[in-house]
């Protein structure tokens, strides 16, 4: 079963997990009226990974079986191949109209976290952790599964450490350890797509103190064990119009708020338990490969909003006017120097024991850093060149009502042959990506995806060279 058809992928979700949307139990995520919207764009994964067009991009040779597999669970161990894994994403994120599909690629980040993190602290405190991740490495991706990562804690009051918090259960910890395994309580938040995978991987969420042991836990479960519960955002539904919603109502990911009552993790799938030395490396090192997917996914969404602003304004006939020319250059600009960071991060590498090549961290971080804090400026700018019909055009209903459609078809018309319904589509277009309840999550999770912006700046900080630069410094100084 090296790789999955996408009716396999969807029957295995079919399993008995107990997912919640707007209060009520789903019984079926494939038939959710929400939720198979993101089975839908999840499975994706899976048509790309058999479609001959894509076939070489998207698969590779298991290193155990020497199976054609997901090349998303195959770890890059020189620049080439990590630049490699990016343009996947990228490509990935492209086919589904610049909405990201998790179900792989986090996993697959939080994998060579874990197995380079896990590769030190064997030798440094007399764990056998590596041998697990190799073995669920090898799990997941022989079989060709989904795998939805958890990482960032509710975290109660934040001014105080987890050991510190009135609630002990603010920070997901172990309750109790058995002949079988841990017992793990507490709660993750902003789970993307986790009621539509198979597995799940939890991480610490930042760096621990000796009182803090037993929040340092890192592990795997299927996503239907026993008292794993997960509360769904509610999101688009399949009652809407794919012309009012283009991208929203084919493509997005559904987050979540997954609550672990005393859940038993069997000891194979452990891969930290109390070892609080490590647990501020493990999160920094998959923060550093997740980063890198971001700055890979981000692309196509900045070519989107290219694409959408000069289209736009060809059809309300401003496609010469300077300053709409110089907006769509900064468009560019915003677009381009994040694709330079993604190709900067693989090839100036740095390939770490067990062999695995890490990005750049200052690339990386450099990268998401210029994506997050100028995506409202990108939206800004498309919302300008398009004009307020892009939130108060007519919608597709009025379209077809033949007591109004020729009413929308003759005031909407812009420049001389345009047509009126590809210019109502692009006004919608925008709509779904800036402006509707889609839009505002894409604000906030380009914000805050991949950790804050002050988490980035710090890393950047960390990993420059300043030395070099004050090597300079003083050099300027004895030459005067």
């Amino acid at each position: 079963m090296a790789l999955r058809a996408v009716e396999e992928y969807k029957a295995s979700l079919r399993d008995g997990r107990t997912v919640y949307v707007a209060g009520q139990r789903v019984d079926d995520v494939t038939t959710h009226p929400i939720l198979s919207i993101t089975t839908e764009h999840c499975g994706n994964i899976y048509r790309l990974a058999l479609d001959p067009e894509w076939q070489d991009l998207f698969t590779g040779r298991s290193p155990d079986t020497g199976e054609v597999v997901n090349r998303h669970f195959l770890l890059p161990s020189t620049p080439q191949e990590l630049a490699l894994r990016g343009r996947m994403i990228e490509e990935h994120t492209r086919q589904g109209n610049s909405t990201l599909n998790l179900t792989k690629s986090v996993s697959g980040d939080a994998l060579m976290g874990l197995t380079v993190v896990c590769h030190a602290m064997d030798p440094a405190l007399g764990t056998r952790y590596s041998e697990r991740v190799a073995a669920f490495l090898r799990h997941v991706r022989e079989r060709d599964l989904s795998v939805a990562l958890a990482q960032t804690d509710v975290k109660g009051d934040r001014r105080l450490r987890p050991h510190e918090q009135p609630d002990p259960d603010a920070y997901l910890r172990i309750v109790d350890r058995r002949a079988d395994g841990i017992v793990v309580r507490g709660a993750k938040a902003h789970i993307t797509s986790v009621p539509v995978v198979n597995e799940l991987i939890v991480l610490p969420t930042r760096a621990l103190s000796a009182n803090d042991a037993d929040y340092a836990v890192a592990f795997a479960i299927p996503v239907a064990t026993p008292g794993l519960t997960i509360i769904c955002r509610p999101t688009g539904s399949v009652e809407q119009s794919v012309f009012d919603y283009p991208v929203s109502r084919r493509n997005i990911e559904t987050e979540a708020l997954t609550v672990f009552d005393d859940v038993l993790v069997p000891w194979e799938r452990v891969f930290m338990a109390g070892e609080w030395q490590f647990a501020g490396q493990l999160a920094t090192s998959f923060a550093t490969f997740h980063r890198f997917t971001a700055i890979s996914y981000k692309p196509p969404i900045g070519d989107l909003l290219v694409g959408a602003a000069v289209m736009i304004a060809e059809a309300n006939g401003t496609a010469e006017v300077a300053h709409v020319r110089e907006k769509v250059v900064r468009l560019i600009h915003y677009t381009e120097l994040i694709r330079a960071c993604g190709k900067a991060a693989a090839y100036e590498a740095t390939v770490v024991p067990p062999g695995i090549a890490v990005p750049n961290a200052v690339y990386t971080n450099a990268g998401k850093h210029h994506f997050a804090s100028h995506f409202h400026e990108a939206c800004r700018l498309v919302q300008d060149i398009a004009g307020g019909m892009a939130i108060t055009a007519p919608c597709e209903a009025d379209l077809r009502n033949p007591a109004t459609g020729h009413f929308v078809a003759k005031y909407l018309k812009g420049a001389a042959g345009t047509d009126a319904v590809l210019r109502l589509r692009l006004f919608h277009l925008i709509r779904d990506l800036t402006a509707s309840d889609f839009g505002g999550y894409n604000y906030v999770v380009t914000l805050h995806g991949e950790g804050s912006l002050s988490a980035q700046a710090l890393a950047t900080y960390r990993e420059y060279d300043l030395e070099r630069c004050r090597d300079l410094a003083r050099r300027a100084l004895g030459s005067a």
